[in-house]
């Protein structure tokens, strides 16, 4: 098990993404919380608890995106290569349905989504839902920390006006013409990152979600393949499991997925069926046992 990236690139924005939770992180608690109550009331223990729960979390999801195996190799395969199955000839091993090689990973994964870069592993479906739930905290997280700076940097700033704006979007240019002291710039860093990082997160949310809703992964959504809409609530069982209605709150909810990441069911067959077909809990899958 390796939890820092193999890739150069991958290490770089593992890294950096680290750095700005962390920092953002701090800057809220030793800051931003003292600036809003500094004799420490209910409102300031309501806002720690809230911003201490979103990076717990956000922290847990990455650990499970990083320690779940979410390779072929965790499956037994069989020797005679099935209908609607493929030969990849690098893992030198038959590869199933929606499954593809990572040539970042080096290895084949299972209902393949993509390959992220700020954690530098494969997202596929043992931890699809780990990683929704990661960006979707991540992305309230960034929308609570815009509403709480949002007094405090123009305060420093000296107010909305020209400089104030130059300063928040561009600190390091209204730092260099003087526009800003040292430390307004580090305000405006902070906040300019928060800003672009809400507006960056919602936009990965909503493409994310948007293929959750519709059954298809990256590589489906790209060739408008449809084959495994299940509907609204299939799609989302499909991914967050048989208690997809509070596996999103917490990544510690165990809540084993309905298969086995081989075979799927297709939308011709939930159709021909009437309703969605759901796994036995005996045979359902729970990547949390399924860790390296």
């Amino acid at each position: 098990m390796s939890l820092i990236p193999r890739d150069f690139s991958d290490r770089i924005a593992f890294f950096v993404m680290l750095g700005a939770i962390h920092l953002i992180t701090f800057f809220e608690l030793l800051v931003i919380l003292p600036y809003i109550d500094q004799d420490r009331t209910k409102t300031y223990w309501l806002h720690f608890t809230i911003g201490m729960c979103f990076y717990f979390d956000i922290m847990s999801n990455i650990g499970f995106i990083l320690t779940i195996d979410t390779t072929s190799g965790s499956v037994i395969m069989p020797s005679v290569l099935k209908l609607g199955w493929r030969f990849c000839s690098t893992c030198e091993a038959n590869a199933p349905p929606r499954s593809h090689h990572c040539w970042m990973c080096n290895k084949c994964i299972l209902k393949r989504d993509h390959h992220c870069t700020f954690t530098g592993n494969c997202i596929g479906f043992s931890n699809q839902r780990y990683f929704l739930t990661f960006i979707l905290h991540l992305t309230c997280a960034a929308i609570y920390c815009n509403y709480l700076n949002m007094d405090y940097t123009w305060e420093v700033l000296g107010g909305f006006n020209f400089k104030s704006v130059i300063t928040m979007f561009v600190p390091l240019v209204a730092w260099m013409f003087g526009f800003a002291a040292t430390y307004g710039f580090f305000v405006a860093f902070v906040s300019a990152l928060c800003v672009i990082g809400c507006l960056l997160l919602s936009t990965f949310s909503v493409y994310h979600v948007n293929n959750l809703v519709h059954g298809q992964t990256t590589s489906e959504k790209t060739h408008k393949v449809h084959d495994y809409d299940l509907g609204l609530v299939g799609n989302i069982r499909e991914v967050f499991g048989v208690k997809w209605y509070v596996a999103w709150v917490s990544p510690w909810i165990s809540s084993p997925l309905p298969g086995d990441g081989v075979s799927f069911l297709t939308k011709q067959q939930h159709d021909r069926e009437g309703h969605v077909i759901i796994c036995p809990m005996k045979t359902a899958f729970d990547p949390q046992q399924n860790l390296f």
